[in-house]
């Protein structure tokens, strides 16, 4: 597939994804105090340069998305899409190397794009990290980000990126991503072709998607800010809200969210919903359809 293509459903991915109506986040009618709505904008066009380059490459996967990561942080003043880099390089290399949307064949791709990973991918990873500074909180086991001596213990044990999201596995979405194949963002290109033919508009199409995304899957975010018993009473209010949809209980699950400031962003389901994006444009191009 045109690695131009690739890098372009990324950038669209990011525009629609920050567009559309997802409660407690950024979004086109709301912003935070620190991260801006055109922040979101700027930086996810910005870093189509490290996806368009890995999918000419093929390789390297950990400098790309070091280099997606500074690409970002030249055009917005904060961290606002690590999450989304991290979804959407792994994807656009997939994508590159099978050639053609199949999702047996990508979910193979991804497994094997993160075991045959290197220990200098990690450490890229790690460098990419520190640069977008993310508030992080002391991991439970593995390496370190913060502590000098973690690179030293990536280069002597010998830790790829699928062992070091193995880690992180149990208690963060992105993690389970990449060692299992990307479920969650392929049931949300599920969700957002059903909603979307469904209702003709790609903005509510990506909402109730988000929606149904943070209603089954407690969002990383909140309960790492939170804690799960938060996380999850969120999850089950968007059920809510999703099951007798309207604009005004959209409206309130908004405010409800941005009560503690931006405590109870859901902003992990944002960067899922993003990716599930970007393979629902992947997919519709290599049908030749474009969005109404």
């Amino acid at each position: 597939m045109n690695p131009f293509d690739i890098m372009r459903a990324s950038q669209i991915a990011c525009c629609l994804e920050v567009s559309a109506f997802k409660p407690g986040n950024v979004h086109r009618y709301k912003d935070f105090d620190d991260v801006k709505y055109h922040h979101f904008i700027a930086s996810g066009i910005a870093f189509g340069e490290a996806v368009y380059e890995l999918c000419i490459n093929k390789s390297n996967i950990g400098y790309y998305i070091k280099k997606a990561v500074s690409l970002s942080k030249k055009w917005s003043p904060s961290n606002t899409n690590l999450g989304i880099i991290l979804l959407h390089l792994p994807i656009a290399l997939a994508i590159s190397k099978v050639g053609t949307f199949d999702e047996k064949l990508l979910r193979e791709e991804l497994l094997r794009i993160a075991k045959n990973s290197t220990y200098k991918d990690t450490i890229y990873l790690y460098e990419a990290i520190k640069l977008a500074n993310p508030n992080l909180t002391k991991p439970k086991e593995g390496p370190d980000v913060m502590d000098e001596e973690s690179i030293k213990e990536i280069e002597e044990k010998k830790i790829n990126l699928y062992d070091i999201f193995l880690f992180s596995a149990d208690h963060d979405l992105i993690g389970r991503e990449w060692v299992n194949s990307f479920p969650i963002s392929f049931e949300g290109c599920k969700l957002l072709e059903h909603y979307y033919e469904k209702e003709r508009d790609i903005n509510l199409a990506i909402t109730k998607t988000f929606l149904s995304i943070l209603s089954k899957y407690p969002d990383s975010l909140i309960i790492k800010k939170k804690g799960y018993d938060v996380a999850k009473k969120v999850s089950e209010l968007a059920k809510e809200v999703l099951k007798d949809f309207s604009i005004e209980k959209l409206e309130e699950f908004d405010t409800y969210l941005r009560l503690e400031g931006n405590k109870l962003n859901p902003g992990t389901t944002a960067d899922l919903t993003a990716s599930s994006i970007m393979l629902f444009l992947i997919k519709r191009i290599n049908e030749g359809n474009t969005i109404l």
